[in-house]
């Protein structure tokens, strides 16, 4: 056989992706794809950076995986090292195929007999949690149980996707700690405070590392399909910026609003990107540490009920579009400064760091709060 680093890129996939195929059998082939027919999965892959220095190589990959049952694709990058291109990529696969598609995989097969149950404005959600739960440990110190750990706040983070995937991650190195909570691909800094909190919390303090990987899948009892798609809340999202970059005074405001909400399919969605985009768009400029909660208030009365992003689909579909529209649309500093003047959250930024001398890493932003009409649904 030729040397790996030599052949097709297809070719190199196609050997990458037998390794997953040897380690979780029974896949077909269809094209330069994996698909596990029992579960209706698809497994792909795209190269990433490679980068060599001294006789080591570093490399980094993307994993796709595919579900009707998914409502975006389930991307996870991982990297790899090694002496040789091959050993750097075939190091990225097994720890893909540890961390990622075994969990899926036995999630999909095996739903699992513990439920967790969400609520959304009165409404209830069951959700499957796996019952074999693969941990990743390394480190002299005790393996943690980071299901534990999360697993009362978790359901707050629930909504009405069929699946969620969540990904923990915990280092303690004695000074130096990182800990991250995503949800579907989200950090979760609330979420995340919950992981630092137990390691300042253990008796004994020792180097470790712990991964968990989890598929939460809803129950068909409560599930209701969404009436609408990642692609059309992104289409909608790049019209309200378009319209949003000319608001000049409260006037003009006041008149695009009224527009997004006559172009809008659905009311719910209209509420949301005139509440959300300016607050997303001050997040994507200034990347502060946001809140994980929204809070929606009915009828200009008293709020009744706290959400968490996650639990709005939109949010996050409208986050992936901003970072589109920015990279895409280019906007010029003034229609970004145009979108920054709806954000409550950049003027509060913006006046702790100017006035109150504040750093930014140490601001701890409220929740944000719209208002809506009884009619309003959470998807």
């Amino acid at each position: 056989m030729p040397d790996f680093d030599i052949l097709q890129p297809e070719e190199q996939r196609k050997i990458l992706l037998g390794l997953a195929a040897e380690a979780c059998p029974q896949p077909v082939w269809e094209g330069d794809m994996l698909h596990y027919t029992s579960q209706a999965l698809h497994v792909s892959l795209e190269f990433g950076q490679v980068n060599s220095r001294d006789n080591l190589f570093s490399t980094q990959i993307l994993f796709i995986l595919k579900h009707d049952w998914f409502d975006e694709d389930l991307i996870q990058m991982f990297a790899g090292l090694g002496h040789s291109l091959e050993e750097a990529m075939k190091a990225c696969v097994i720890e893909f195929t540890e961390n990622i598609l075994k969990p899926v995989l036995n999630a999909l097969e095996h739903q699992g007999s513990e439920i967790i149950v969400s609520e959304i404005i009165h409404e209830k959600y069951k959700f499957h949690v796996p019952a074999q739960k693969i941990v990743l440990h390394k480190g002299t110190g005790k393996p943690v149980n980071l299901w534990n750990v999360i697993r009362e706040k978790i359901p707050e983070y629930l909504g009405t996707k069929k699946v969620y995937w969540v990904n923990l991650f915990s280092v303690d190195r004695g000074k130096q700690q990182f800990c991250e909570a995503r949800i579907n691909g989200v950090v979760y800094p609330d979420l995340t405070d919950l992981l630092y909190q137990e390691i300042f919390d253990r008796k004994e303090r020792q180097p470790s590392i712990d991964k968990l990987f989890l598929l939460l899948i809803q129950d068909e009892e409560t599930y209701r399909p969404c009436p609408f798609t990642k692609q059309n809340v992104g289409d909608l999202t790049f019209f309200a910026l378009d319209k949003m970059t000319e608001i000049t005074d409260e006037a003009s405001r006041q008149k695009i609003y009224q527009e997004i909400h006559k172009f809008c399919p659905d009311y719910a969605i209209a509420v949301e990107l005139i509440a959300f985009l300016p607050e997303i768009v001050a997040q994507t400029v200034v990347n502060f540490r946001d809140n994980d909660a929204l809070i929606p208030v009915f009828d200009y009365g008293k709020p009744e009920f706290e959400l968490k992003k996650s639990q709005v689909r939109s949010y996050g579909y409208m986050a992936d579009a901003v970072e589109q529209y920015f990279r895409k649309q280019q906007p010029s500093e003034e229609e970004v400064y145009r979108l920054l003047r709806s954000s409550g959250k950049f003027e509060t930024v913006s006046r702790a760091i100017q006035d109150e001398n504040i750093k930014i890493e140490d601001l701890r932003l409220s929740q944000l709060v719209y208002f809506v009409n009884r009619n309003y649904h959470v998807w």
